[in-house]
């Protein structure tokens, strides 16, 4: 279970990490003055209007998550207008943050990914400083390592709790680094690893010495005086041990809870065989339980009640060790592997009391706990490294495509001199990625293969209608005209018509064919096939983030984009149409938005847009969408279509795996 501390300390971090920008985001800022800007008659635009957007999407942080949501969504749309990669990364961060407020883990980590997806970006672009970058990826792995702490993921959450000691270490933030320090101690005390606790545990010491911080040393001693106590290490114990004492007796006011931890390790620090002095124990003990309340954490009053029934089975006063004993453990329905050695104290008191029965019962429920613990660790053990084999693969292949660009640049930069070597370079690069596309082309093909075509043959007859039906008029009136005609002339013309409108349905069903089910889509999948479609339409910019697999529906997810984009080319008067789409494991987004004039929902009237004036006319939802709706309802999806006449229209489409 995860501790009040580590919460507390780790968002102490990520306040120390980014408090520069946290400061001038969140304080001074008059929310009713930024929006009334965005509501007056000349609302800025472009990264104008991105100035007004983050600060009310910070400031809205703490005070209304759907305000959040609102102008981290309007921003994030921004930011693939003026191609903001840093505005683009702290709206994904901020709705991170917001669903990771409403419990909403997984998809917290999907916008905490594509933050990060958009920061590796970043690292090449020269806009962006290094510092930039650190300042990104320290927030995001520590954003990802406490939604995995908070689902008591623990490795995951030491993991990208890890990939941010190097960035502290980078730039000397040293509070921070002791803080970060002090919980992946925490963790890895908490799934029994004691030799890493430890190391941790120092250098948060080592740290906090360094800065001054009597905070961060005491926690770190704390810690250590546990591992210490567990292995019977007296000398270093007692080193450790006192002057944590000392620091939390001068403190005990505001730090009660760690109080009592440090006064449970003073009693049993008595108990030890060769250093024994009960009495002081006792009143070890003694002064802890004066401090139990219901404002103390379970954890912590369990392990008082423990410390004072060993302190009474020191003395033989076994009614009175039962009796503590007891509080120190939680009901069945609740009970924690920390309640083992609970269950192992009352087995011995029950033993010393001739209950055998009873000893023997608590002797079974730790055999059944330690049972449960070992099936239910080894499960979650599993599932998470399978999480952390798969995200180090990603990053051995980021890692693989920067070291190939740095290459590349380098080779560029040697110029005539070393050209021979270039191309050496070039060639054993280019023999990497061919066989690397070779696996994933035969992949491609194994896995995604498509079953249904059905849809195309639909489409082809309807749009070939009418060249079909034109042919066959002018082919029967020749064939009528010849009966009573003599005129060759007539004749040669409606034979040339005809073969000139069989070549046009010829080039017509190609071009159909390939928009509606191209070839790509089947070997490459969604994303290749969308870029290769948006390429060939003016005015419209693709772009994509996300993992490169194949998703579910890619045939009808295709076919649902390519009549958004046909719709808005031809009716939406925009100059510019942006489609973006989002692909992760068991989720996928796709947004459609363009500037032009934007349109009504059915039923509603827009008082401006009569069709007396034709350039303020607008589009109304129809047959279309309704379309669209219906075939996203068929595979499990949800459209959302925000549109205000003259402001442009946005739709967001959101798919869930069905598996």
């Amino acid at each position: 279970m995860l501790t009040k501390r580590i919460i507390l300390s780790w968002a102490l971090l990520l306040l120390l990490a980014t408090a520069a920008m946290a400061y001038q985001d969140h304080r001074g800022v008059n929310i009713d003055s930024l929006e009334a800007i965005l509501a007056g008659p000349h609302p800025p635009r472009g990264k104008e209007l991105m100035r007004v957007y983050l600060p009310l999407m910070r400031a809205y942080q703490v005070r209304d998550n759907d305000r959040c949501v609102y102008y981290a969504r309007k921003a994030l749309a921004l930011s693939y207008e003026i191609n903001g990669l840093n505005a683009r990364e702290s709206a994904l961060y901020n709705l991170g943050l917001m669903a990771y407020g409403r419990d909403e883990w997984d998809l917290a980590i999907d916008y905490f990914q594509q933050a990060l997806a958009v920061t590796d970006s970043m690292r090449s672009d020269r806009r962006y400083t290094p510092a930039d970058v650190d300042d990104n990826l320290s927030q995001l792995y520590g954003a990802i390592g406490n939604v995995y702490n908070m689902q008591d993921q623990l490795l995951l959450a030491i993991e990208y709790y890890q990939r941010a000691l190097p960035i502290f270490e980078r730039n000397h933030w040293s509070q921070s680094l002791t803080i970060l320090h002090h919980n992946v101690g925490e963790l890895y005390l908490m799934i029994g690893n004691a030799e890493k606790a430890e190391r941790h545990y120092l250098q948060a010491l080592n740290c906090g010495t360094e800065s001054g911080d009597s905070l961060m040393m005491a926690l770190a001693r704390k810690g250590l005086s546990k591992i210490y106590l567990d292995r019977g290490d007296y000398e270093q114990l007692q080193r450790t041990l006192l002057p944590a004492y000392d620091y939390y007796h001068a403190h005990r006011e505001e730090e009660l809870g760690d109080y009592s931890e440090i006064l449970v390790c003073m009693a049993r620090m008595n108990l030890q065989e060769e250093h024994r002095n009960v009495e002081a124990a006792q009143a070890y003990t003694d002064e802890a339980l004066s401090y139990v309340g219901a404002d103390m954490m379970s954890e912590q009053r369990g392990d008082v009640y423990a410390a004072a029934a060993e302190v009474a089975m020191a003395r033989r006063q076994w009614p009175r060790a039962l009796e503590l004993a007891l509080q120190s453990v939680h009901p069945d329905s609740v009970a924690t592997y920390g309640d083992v050695s609970c269950y192992v104290l009352l087995a011995h008191i029950y033993a010393e009391l001739g209950e055998l029965d009873l000893a023997h019962a608590y002797i079974n429920k730790v055999y059944r706990m330690m049972e449960r613990f070992a099936t239910e660790h080894y499960q979650s053990g599993l599932s998470q490294m399978e999480v952390l084999y798969e995200t180090e693969k990603k990053q051995a292949a980021i890692e693989r495509l920067q070291e190939q660009r740095r290459w590349m640049t380098w080779g560029a930069a040697l110029g005539g001199l070393l050209l021979l070597l270039t191309a050496l370079l070039f060639f054993l690069l280019w023999r990497s990625v061919r066989l690397s596309r070779r696996s994933a082309l035969v992949k491609a093909k194994l896995d995604g293969e498509l079953e249904e075509r059905v849809r195309l043959a639909r489409d082809l007859h309807d749009r070939l209608g009418g060249i079909l039906t034109a042919l066959k008029l002018i082919v029967s009136d020749h064939s009528d005209n010849s009966d009573y005609s003599d005129n060759s002339d007539n004749s040669d013309y409606s034979d040339n018509s005809a073969a000139t409108l069989v070549d046009d349905a010829i080039r017509e069903m190609r071009n159909v064919s390939h928009h509606l089910l191209p070839d790509s889509l089947c070997r490459y999948g969604l994303r290749t096939a969308l870029r290769d479609y948006c390429q060939t339409m003016p005015r419209v910019r693709f772009a994509f983030m996300g993992e490169e697999q194949h998703v579910e529906h890619e045939e009808a997810i295709y076919c649902i984009v390519h009549e958004l984009v046909n719709n808005a080319v031809k009716s939406s008067g925009a100059t510019q149409i942006d489609v973006q789409l989002m692909a992760h494991r068991g989720h996928t987004t796709i947004v459609v938005a363009d500037n032009g004039r934007g349109m009504v929902a059915s039923g509603e009237s827009c008082g401006d847009c009569s069709s007396q004036n034709p350039e303020r006319e607008v589009r109304s939802e129809g047959a279309g969408l309704t379309n669209i709706r219906e075939r996203l309802a068929a595979i499990g999806g949800s459209i959302l279509v925000d549109s205000r006449p003259g402001q442009g229209t946005e739709i967001h489409i959101e798919i869930q795996s069905q598996a």
